[in-house]
């Protein structure tokens, strides 16, 4: 996942940057009810509008990516998933990490392929 400023110091034209390399992303919507129909996040700081029931988003690969912030501004808690066999704190490759509706969360790219969650509170 690359910011806008990345993209364009790479030589991208600044109007195609904006569309691929998403810094912020505002007013989502939760999809799927497992991690193949998840939303794939693509920017670094998102912000759900709408979360239905056991809807949940993908986490960006964790090698080489930036930290990825999610606040929940939905009715219903967030699964958040990671992509691939990358792991979320200690829980296994496949199994979601909650945000609860109201709730924040930064997850930091740690070695190995895993995501280290921190909730707020």
């Amino acid at each position: 996942m690359s910011s806008q400023g990345r993209l364009m110091a790479a030589g991208m034209p600044a109007g195609q940057a904006v569309q691929i390399g998403l810094e912020r992303a505002t007013g989502l919507v939760a999809q799927g009810t497992t991690k193949a129909g998840a939303l794939v996040l693509v920017a670094q700081a998102n912000v759900f509008a709408t979360v239905s029931s056991s809807k949940g988003a993908v986490l960006p690969p964790c090698s080489g990516s930036p930290d990825v912030a999610i606040f929940n501004n939905g009715s219903n808690a967030l699964s958040v998933y990671s992509a691939g066999n990358d792991v979320i704190n200690a829980n296994s490759a496949g199994a979601a990490f909650s945000v609860t509706n109201g709730k924040g969360c930064v997850f930091k790219a740690a070695s190995g392929g895993q995501w280290i969650a921190v909730l707020s509170a």
